[in-house]
């Protein structure tokens, strides 16, 4: 009897614990048709994000004729600050920053990536080639310094700004980053179906990846209630709890991320390869002003990656924060991190 019972514990267990990543696979991996895929214009239903003064559709022409798309939020006289969008997320995806930053006289610039939204797909792009959309942006809008930051995905493309224009940059802020895949516990804590979207953009053949990625938008396009649902089901406690009594939270990022997809697949699988491959630039030679925010609950960029890179940088400071999580932490803690960005004071 106390054998059959302990059995029973150990499978209830098991099933509860394997509840999250089972609602993550059946979202982003299971097979589906992609016969109807359409890129979309219209917003999600239930979408609150677009607000009568912000400047979200800017075009930029650079000089070798890509085109440059970048949105605009807060304080369009203000202090400026650009953002860099997380992987699968758009120049839309940092709407929700427009109340705070108005209030504290920020200018958030927020740019596409390449073949993301507005902007061109480049190929054969790398990170190291940024900076310099950067500094022709910047200087397009008359800005001769100014701050950066990213989330997620954004964190090699902040990491290549502070070692190639250094000289234009007050200060930079990571926030729940991305880190290079060759150190030693690079996928410490990370949720196994994200450990798998890692393995598949390292294999020299990307059908797979690219199958994962047409899933992503499918499921955003014709399913964005399922999606929102999966995110108050499935998501640590912090980013559950903030997608469930904020849902409008949710619709800005499923907006921001179908916005993504504008231009096809092409934008996102290549930023997916470039994760996984050499970065390009040596973090150990940056000595720009870094601050680091990650959440001990993150089980897409764990924080053991925030720890990794303060080893490496220079000049840095890292603030590991309880009980935040991958959408929790720039949402609950985007005033702090706007706030050390206008210091232009050296990091204590």
């Amino acid at each position: 009897m106390k054998r059959k019972l302990k059995i029973a514990l150990i499978v209830i267990t098991a099933i509860i614990l394997l509840i999250p990543i089972f609602g993550y696979v059946y979202l982003f991996l299971l097979p589906v048709s992609v016969s109807s895929l359409k890129v979309s214009s219209q917003i999600s239903k239930g979408n609150t994000m677009v607000k009568s003064g912000m400047k979200t559709d800017n075009k930029l022409i650079l000089k070798d004729g890509r085109t440059l798309g970048y949105a605009e939020y807060g304080d369009l006289i203000g202090f400026p600050i650009f953002y860099f969008h997380g992987g699968q997320e758009s120049r839309l995806s940092s709407a929700f920053m427009d109340s705070t930053a108005q209030i504290m006289g920020i200018r958030i610039i927020a740019p596409d990536r390449s073949g993301i939204g507005l902007s061109s797909f480049k190929k054969n792009r790398t990170f190291l080639g940024w900076p310099k959309d950067m500094a022709e942006l910047a200087d397009h809008l008359q800005l001769e310094k100014f701050s950066v930051f990213g989330l997620s995905g954004g964190s090699p493309h902040v990491l290549a700004c502070a070692h190639e224009i250094s000289n234009r940059v007050y200060k930079s802020a990571i926030v729940c980053g991305a880190a290079p895949y060759d150190y030693k516990g690079s996928l410490k804590d990370m949720w196994p179906p994200v450990k798998f979207i890692h393995w598949l953009a390292s294999r020299k053949n990307d059908n797979g990846l690219r199958k994962v990625i047409r899933n992503d938008f499918k499921t955003l396009l014709e399913k964005p209630g399922s999606r929102l649902k999966q995110f108050q089901n499935y998501l640590p406690v912090p980013d559950r709890a903030i997608m469930t009594q904020r849902p409008q939270y949710g619709w800005e990022f499923i907006d921001g991320s179908v916005e993504a997809y504008k231009n096809g697949i092409d934008g996102v699988v290549q930023e997916w390869k470039l994760y996984v491959n050499d970065w390009g630039f040596r973090i150990k030679d940056i000595d720009a002003p870094i601050h680091l925010w990650y959440g001990t609950e993150d089980k897409m960029s764990p924080y053991h990656r925030g720890i990794y890179l303060d080893s490496e940088l220079m000049n840095s400071k890292l603030h590991v924060l309880e009980n935040e999580g991958h959408f929790s932490l720039i949402r609950n803690h985007l005033e702090k991190i706007l706030h050390e960005l206008k210091d232009t004071s050296p990091i204590e």
